[in-house]
């Protein structure tokens, strides 16, 4: 049977499927920097799996989560891991990290069984391959490739396929969860060649947990807590697991939610771990979400999303206050998030710095716009999502604090137009129609809905790939 979209990894060769065995035919190249270049795209690595990091911000960003992913999950998953550290580093134009991820590959796979170690090999020499292309050492990219021929079996072996799909499912995963759906094929595939491997339905189960926390649809999440029911029995230790089968049965089951939530806390260190279960007590129980945080912070406190969580629970506090208390929680919450841009100034706050703005705009609406200006001078540095939020927040600034509707509009707009879909897209569009209800019926109420139908005709044409033309 055909795989879809499965290329060989060896260089020179395409693949032959039918009634046959599955078997490579080797074709002639040159050695010039084109004919390189080809070979290389025919990889399977994370140089060519278009995994989505978009921007120049993000690679910064995803590096500073994986890092606490690799330390922390304990799955069959730590190659694909090291590789995706190695690609975002070599992104980052980090070439001796990214060397050295990989060489921390090389020691994982030699601890790793005979079918995983063989797939996994192929994809570190394609990762060496390109780094050592990218970096203009073309001999050095021509060695891996010639490894690579002489690792590649012939007649292929089905099961280097299908762990090589696994690997591209994790660093999906890794990446966003907007890559729920890539990866849940890709674990489907290698759960259609091995469907008793224990580590493919893991590996299913977040795949599909990533689906449901992207498009929230009620079959998905079904068979996400079929699959994580299953990973947490095979799997007792599996605590990312049982943190999002948490978060499925949380209206269904909150007993069972709960007990979830706690043994998870009680039990693992992963900061992300600690992160997901404050998420879930911060509509509880802010001062409960906030003492989680603090405890995750001690341990680590590199990390950034803990951060951002920690702004939202001053955010929760602050709105479930009475009046008199809220000046002292935004007092706090002014001198703690100051503290934390100080002492951070290497990792990636944004919104921690738009929090602080929103604060500001409390008391001293001049400095919230100095923060929104700093960070509108930080342009393409700024992440997809980043560039929203701050059209988002400052749009909200100039609609209550400047009382100027026709340029929060235009922020909300802007917002709109980055067509990268997140819960501050969704909410510049929510804005939009609110303000085009209150106009109805005028020309202003028609443009925005004309702007919000145009914005969306070119997201829908870019995704299938058809020109537009602008003239």
């Amino acid at each position: 049977m055909a795989l879809p979209g499965w290329v060989c990894p060896a260089p020179r060769c395409r693949w032959v499927w039918g009634p046959e065995p599955l078997h490579c035919i080797q074709e002639e190249s040159g050695s010039n920097p084109e004919q390189l270049k080809a070979n290389l795209d025919a990889l399977q690595c994370h140089f060519t799996w278009h995994l989505g990091v978009i921007g120049h911000a993000e690679p910064t960003y995803a590096l500073q989560k994986l890092a606490v992913e690799i330390r922390h999950t304990a799955h069959q998953n730590q190659t694909a891991l090291l590789g995706l550290q190695a690609y975002l580093y070599q992104l980052n134009h980090q070439s001796r990290e990214a060397l050295q991820s990989l060489r921390d590959a090389e020691e994982h796979e030699r601890q790793d069984e005979q079918q995983a170690s063989a797939a996994g090999s192929l994809i570190i020499y394609g990762n060496y391959a390109w780094i050592h292309y990218l970096q203009g050492s073309y001999r050095e990219a021509e060695s891996y490739l010639e490894r690579i021929q002489q690792l590649c079996p012939t007649p292929w072996d089905a099961r280097l396929v299908s762990h090589i799909q696994a690997q591209k499912g994790w660093s999906l995963l890794a990446i966003r969860a907007r890559n729920g759906e890539r990866a849940r094929e890709c674990f489907e595939v290698a759960l259609m060649l091995e469907p008793a491997n224990t580590y493919f339905h893991a590996g299913l189960g977040l795949a599909l947990y990533s689906s449901w926390s992207y498009f929230w649809y009620p079959d998905i999440a079904r068979k996400a807590i079929t699959q994580l029911e299953r990973t947490i029995l095979e799997q007792p230790n599996n605590y990312r697991a049982k943190i999002h089968l948490a978060k499925l049965l949380e209206e269904a089951d909150q007993s069972r939610s709960m007990a979830l939530i706690e043994e998870s806390l009680q039990n693992s260190s992963d900061p992300e771990i600690i992160r997901a279960s404050a998420w879930f007590w911060l509509r509880r129980s802010p001062d409960r979400a906030m003492e989680i945080l603090q405890r995750a912070l001690e341990q680590d406190p590199g990390y950034l999303l803990l951060y951002q969580a920690l702004a939202k629970c001053y955010k929760r506090q602050w709105l479930n206050a009475e009046r008199e208390e809220q000046n002292n929680i935004v007092e706090a919450a002014i001198q703690d998030l100051r503290q934390i841009l100080q002492r951070h100034p290497d990792l990636d706050l944004v919104f921690v710095k738009l929090q602080l703005a929103e604060f500001y705009a409390t008391r001293d609406p001049a400095q919230a716009e100095e923060i929104f200006r700093e960070l509108q001078e930080a342009g393409d540095t700024l992440s997809p999502k980043g560039r929203q939020a701050l059209n988002l927040y400052w749009g909200k600034f100039l609609l209550y604090k400047k009382n100027s509707p026709q340029e929060a509009k235009e922020k909300f707009m802007e917002g709109y137009r980055i067509p990268v879909l997140t819960e501050e897209r969704k909410e510049c569009w929510q804005r939009l129609l609110r303000m085009a209800a209150t106009m109805h019926p005028s020309r202003e109420a028609v443009a925005i809905h004309n702007f919000i139908r145009e914005t969306d005709h070119m997201d829908l044409c870019h995704a299938l790939g058809i020109a537009t033309d602008q003239n």
